[in-house]
């Protein structure tokens, strides 16, 4: 979305943008009431969609709007700049996300969750949701913690049931918008064998979200949107570095199973198993370890381990509860790992680990100077 393919011009009919909905999302049902395909309407709103190959989408699009782009979709729906901002994953920059790595990600290759823990292309969704509010995508479901939805408390779906493809992903081919077809809102409308699938997502099959799933899901999108103060050991922190000692937590439990799962209290046995069979499709490269969940069901587990972990009162019982997955990753050999050390966590979260390195060990802090490996 960087320049303009060509002036901008008023559309003939233009749908409001829905509260925390995606710009593509949002794009689709205009699309629809225009009756053309989406990226013929990101046309007439002046945004450029090439990339620079076609498994490549433009840097920014949904991403990170400039002031050309506020500009000419003000010129051609009415809808006001900050409305725009609203739509793209700007929005959790400085919080669950880096939207400077986010861009360099996709300007440099095909986009991954292993640069930031986000579906550039893709998308989980609640099919109640789509159901109630007529095709709306959510943009916090681009996150690859979304796990839950805290209002119909299900498990979000991540693949069409009918073609397999991640949801909004495009088909074998990752698309940003169609340019043949309408995309219905509430459809998955995935290219499979150059024809839109017609799946209507509102009947996929979605699992009943435990309680616990539903309040952890609703404390990380709290933190993420700046709706609540995050803590470490009762310490105030910035969202940014409680982030970042989410993260570390999530590669340490990765790193240390499957021997963790048997040394922390209270894990289930659908907890072990989701994240056994993450592991599973990871597979054992190490730096697969820092990408984000693979699934929403791995995303609902590492929620459940994790968010109460970094609740913990005071700092001596943080460090209490990081033990069973610092002794573990110590044990074997991990605890240095390079997605560790890249962490930028905070000061009292690596204090917090160091205290847990075993007395005697060759093991080091991740964050201690010349302990990469």
């Amino acid at each position: 979305m960087e320049g303009m393919s060509m002036p901008p011009r008023r559309l003939a009919l233009v749908t409001a943008p829905r509260s925390g909905e995606t710009f593509g999302s949002w794009l689709d049902r205009i699309a629809r009431v225009n009756q053309c395909p989406p990226a013929e309407v990101a046309q007439l709103m002046g945004l450029n969609l090439r990339g620079v190959s076609a498994e490549v989408r433009p840097p920014v699009f949904g991403v990170r709007p400039d002031e050309a782009v506020r500009q000419t979709v003000h010129a051609a729906t009415g809808v006001s700049g900050s409305l725009v901002d609203g739509m793209h994953l700007s929005v959790f920059d400085g919080g669950p996300l880096n939207v400077a790595s986010v861009v360099s990600a996709a300007k440099a290759h095909r986009p991954s969750t292993g640069r930031e823990w986000v579906e550039a292309y893709g998308s989980r969704a609640c099919p109640c949701c789509l159901l109630v509010s007529g095709g709306v995508w959510q943009l916090w479901w681009k996150l690859s913690c979304a796990a839950v939805c805290p209002e119909h408390q299900v498990v979000l779906v991540d693949r069409c049931p009918s073609c397999g493809w991640v949801l909004r992903w495009g088909g074998n081919r990752p698309r940003v918008v169609p340019a043949k077809w309408i995309r219905p809102p509430t459809c998955c409308a995935n290219s499979v064998n150059g024809k839109p699938c017609s799946q209507w997502l509102p009947v996929a099959r979605a699992s009943r979200a435990r309680k616990s799933m539903v309040d952890t899901q609703q404390l990380w999108l709290d933190i993420a949107y700046g709706r609540a103060r995050p803590t470490l050991g009762g310490v105030d922190v910035p969202a940014e570095e409680w982030f970042a000692a989410f993260r570390a937590c999530v590669i340490l439990l990765r790193l240390g199973l499957p021997r963790v799962l048997g040394r922390l209290p209270g894990v289930s046995d659908w907890c072990s198993r989701v994240l056994l069979d993450e592991l599973s499709e990871r597979g054992v490269d190490r730096s697969r370890f820092s990408w984000g969940p693979a699934s929403a069901r791995a995303a609902a587990a590492f929620l459940l381990l994790v968010v109460p972990l970094l609740a913990a009162a005071d700092m001596r019982e943080l460090s209490r509860q990081l033990a069973p997955l610092v002794r573990t990753a110590a044990d074997e050999g991990s605890l240095a790992a390079r997605p560790l050390a890249r962490l930028a966590v905070p000061k009292l979260f690596a204090e917090a680990v160091e205290a847990q390195v075993p007395v005697g060990s060759t093991a080091r802090s991740p964050w201690k100077k010349g302990s990469i490996r």
